[in-house]
C-alpha cells in the first residue's frame, strides 16, 4: 500500500508553494486544529463547500509542510472508490 501514501505525496508536492494563504486554508487549519485528524469527506461536510475547493487548499498546505497526509488502512474491506486519507496538522501529537 506504500504506492498510495507516494501517489498522494506526489499530487500534494505538485501544487503551488506561495506563502499567502486563502480564507480557504485558514478554514482548513482552523477544522484541523480543533478536530483533529480528519478524513476527505469529514472536511466537505464540516465545510459545506466542492471537494475539489477543498483539495486545493489541502494541495498548497502540504507544499508547504503544514498539513501531512497519512493513509488509513483497515482490516475492513472497505470498497471501491478514494482510499482513505487522514489529514492532520503537520505539529499534531494526536
Amino acid at each position: 500500500m506504500a504506492s498510495v501514501e507516494q501517489s498522494a505525496e506526489q499530487t500534494f508536492a505538485s501544487a503551488d508553494k506561495s506563502r499567502s494563504i486563502s480564507p480557504i486554508e485558514e478554514r482548513l487549519i482552523a477544522l484541523l486544529k480543533d478536530g483533529g485528524p480528519l478524513f476527505r469527506e469529514q472536511l466537505k461536510r464540516r465545510m459545506g463547500i466542492p471537494r475539489t475547493t477543498i483539495f486545493e487548499g489541502l494541495k498548497k498546505l502540504i507544499a508547504r509542510g503544514e498539513v501531512k497526509i497519512f493513509p488509513f488502512y483497515s482490516s475492513e474491506k472497505l470498497g471501491r472508490g478514494r482510499p482513505l486519507v487522514l489529514f492532520c496538522l503537520a505539529g499534531d501529537k494526536k
